[in-house]
């Protein structure tokens, strides 16, 4: 048992010089250790989701007078985009130790309930983020001119390609930079942080510039 801990933890440690190129451009896949994958994937999937709502959050009603007078400088768009990170905390953190307990093989009994808890949680919270998020939608924000959709599908699918390719690229750095000895949960936090802020950012720039409320973005 002790060799069996010990050898998934020097899989945890890094891919070394041999590492293949698709473990460090996409930490997620975490080489040697399948059984942390799912939950890797899953983890980004709810960081992913949490920064698109908070995008919204703090981006959509910004130029309808009557939303953006609360949120003078940085601070209240800061304020707004904090609260879906707020809700989905727990979730995420809960998915964290999930992740944790796959790398390092925790008892059995007590991981999988733990596993069925974070699962369960995270796809409630999910889901009432995303309600959440899509009741900002509505008319009613708007003053005078009916609300208009400035950002496509294909707006939001280009930023999520971006941030992955930033992502990716981080990690490859990280990599480099630490000459070929970073541990891939570093590399996956590194993926993982640069993809959240950069979804935040490519949305934020065609959130903040399009006329929500109308083309005369009177409000």
């Amino acid at each position: 048992m002790r060799l069996t801990i010990a050898d998934r933890g020097r899989a945890a440690v890094g891919p070394g010089p041999e590492g293949r190129s698709r473990d460090i451009l996409w930490p997620a896949s975490f080489p040697g250790t399948p059984q942390a994958r799912i939950h890797a994937h899953a983890l980004a999937v709810l960081v992913v989701i949490t920064s698109v709502c908070a995008a919204y959050k703090g981006f959509y009603w910004a130029d309808d007078p009557q939303v953006s007078q609360y949120r003078e400088g940085l601070l209240g768009p800061a304020q707004a985009m904090a609260a879906p990170f707020g809700w989905m905390a727990v979730p995420l953190l809960l998915m964290c130790a999930v992740l944790a307990g796959a790398l390092r093989s925790w008892p059995r009994g007590p991981y999988l309930g733990l596993t069925a808890v974070t699962w369960t949680m995270s796809a409630l919270a999910t889901f009432v983020l995303l309600l959440d998020t899509s009741l900002t939608d509505d008319s009613d924000y708007c003053t005078a001119n009916a609300p208009v959709d400035p950002v496509s599908g294909n707006v939001v699918a280009l930023c999520l390609l971006a941030a992955l390719a930033a992502g990716s690229l981080a990690g490859w750095i990280a990599w480099v930079i630490s000459r070929h000895r970073a541990r891939p949960v570093v590399l996956y936090a590194v993926w993982l942080a640069v993809v959240a802020v950069t979804v935040v950012l490519t949305l934020a720039v065609p959130l903040h510039a399009a006329q929500i409320c109308g083309a005369s973005g009177i409000g």
